[in-house]
């Protein structure tokens, strides 16, 4: 067997294909240090729903999967030959993050309506 091919009756299998994983997505690319453009705004609402997940508000899941949208659009928007096609653009993935109540400081009430329900759309 090749040295590339993991054998899926390997003991080990599923922590090879994980260390396989990460030394392709750990290497380095052409245009890994291009720098992108976001606000400080952009910067400290994103910093705020990723926080407000790790102190428990699970209710900022769908919001982190729109920031996370955002900065892939920024990172394509920087280097145009990354591979992938996006759907919308960094302003248009903004616009949703943007959407999302900033997270209140602390721990998850149990109020769920607190921790940052999805916005109602405006009209």
């Amino acid at each position: 067997m090749s040295d590339d091919v993991i054998d899926p009756g390997d003991p080990e299998y599923e922590l090879k294909v994980a260390e396989a994983f990460q030394r392709m997505v750990n290497r380095r690319r052409e245009g890994d240090d291009l720098p992108v453009r976001m606000t400080v705004r952009q910067a400290l609402k994103i910093a705020a729903i990723m926080g407000a997940l790790a102190r428990g508000h699970s209710s900022y899941t769908d919001a982190l999967g729109d920031a996370s949208w955002f900065l892939q659009c920024l990172a394509v928007q920087a280097h145009p030959d990354m591979r992938g096609g996006l759907s919308r653009s960094a302003a248009d993935a903004w616009s949703k993050v943007d959407a999302w109540p900033w997270p209140r400081p602390g721990e998850p009430r149990d109020n769920a309506d607190e921790n940052g329900s999805r916005p109602r759309s405006r009209g």
